[in-house]
């Protein structure tokens, strides 16, 4: 299990250092069109889509790292009221939640990529990009979110009780 947990955290470090990368030319991009636009007078057209594209392999990618840092977003009004073990189940409810939407969203995203490159479906866009190529970011991203999900319930249920800590949203153990 050891390798199977360096791996996935291996994997979940090089998707948030891409998704950086795409931020980072997100950005890039944006200034470059703002330039073009308001300083030369010669909007670029397609950067808006190009940067919608660097925005979904943003998210997709840095979901798992998220989930593993225990950087999620959480709503923690009724678990932090609960006993330790009361927080124990409901962290690992929610990272079983998390593996079955995760495993939803691949399956799904992959019959997406796979109708989109039957019918070859083209963006509308100025780009006319193959649209199984940003598709295929859906199911990378939920593959890897699912793995993380296992790792983060492996590491919850070996650690036992969830201690009290000033975070009871993050998952204890998983870091």
């Amino acid at each position: 299990m050891q390798i199977f947990d360096r791996l996935v955290r291996r994997l979940a470090s090089l998707g948030i250092a891409l998704a950086a990368i795409a931020l980072l030319v997100s950005l890039a991009l944006i200034v470059y069109s703002v330039a073009m636009r308001y300083v030369l007078n010669q909007p670029v057209a397609w950067v808006d889509e190009l940067v919608g594209y660097l925005l979904v392999a943003t998210v997709m990618l840095a979901a798992a790292d998220a989930l593993l840092q225990g950087e999620h977003i959480a709503v923690d009004i009724v678990t932090e009221r609960l006993s330790s073990r009361g927080r124990r189940l409901a962290l690992l409810f929610g990272l079983v939640a998390v593996a079955a939407s995760a495993a939803l969203l691949a399956v799904e995203g992959v019959d997406m990529v796979r109708f989109s490159q039957m019918v070859g479906l083209m963006s509308n866009g100025y780009m006319a990009v193959p649209m199984w190529i940003p598709q295929l970011l859906v199911p990378i991203g939920a593959a890897l979110m699912g793995l993380a999900a296992v790792v983060a319930f492996v590491a919850a249920w070996r650690r036992g009780a969830v201690a009290d800590s000033g975070e009871p949203h993050r998952p204890a153990g998983i870091e």
